[in-house]
């Protein structure tokens, strides 16, 4: 099952602010790094010389899946991989709090059982909070 679309994270446009601003957590199959939602400040002018106030962009989870080619050289394995880590996120995504990640999966995700990734995966999640 694919992520929903409002929970998909586009890599190309955040990956650098995702690694300047991110902190990252690891475990024996993913390697997760999170960063807080960008904020848009919004001009005093707009509100009568008063304090600049900030709004976060999103209120949901947003989610990126980063796999090199040095992890599986195979497309077939990568993909494989993605669509595992996906389904995973798909599963957990309501229980992540509100942020920005970037989820690096290893290649052992190929050969652990389904609920193994899965408590794996959600053992962050008291780490995240």
């Amino acid at each position: 099952m694919p992520l929903p679309a409002i929970n998909r994270l586009p890599l190309r446009k955040e990956r650098d602010r995702l690694t300047r601003e991110g902190k990252s957590f690891h475990t024996r199959h993913f390697t997760l790094v999170t960063a807080p939602i960008p904020v848009i400040p919004i001009s005093s002018s707009l509100r009568g010389g008063k304090a600049d106030v900030a709004i976060s962009l999103h209120q949901v989870p947003r989610f990126s899946i980063l796999l090199s080619k040095k992890t599986a050289r195979l497309a077939v394995d990568r993909n494989q991989i993605k669509r595992v880590t996906s389904a995973l996120l798909a599963e957990l995504h309501s229980q992540f709090p509100s942020a920005d990640y970037l989820v690096i999966p290893k290649r052992s995700v190929l050969n652990t059982p389904h609920s193994d990734l899965l408590s794996d995966l959600s053992s962050l999640l008291p780490k995240l909070k």
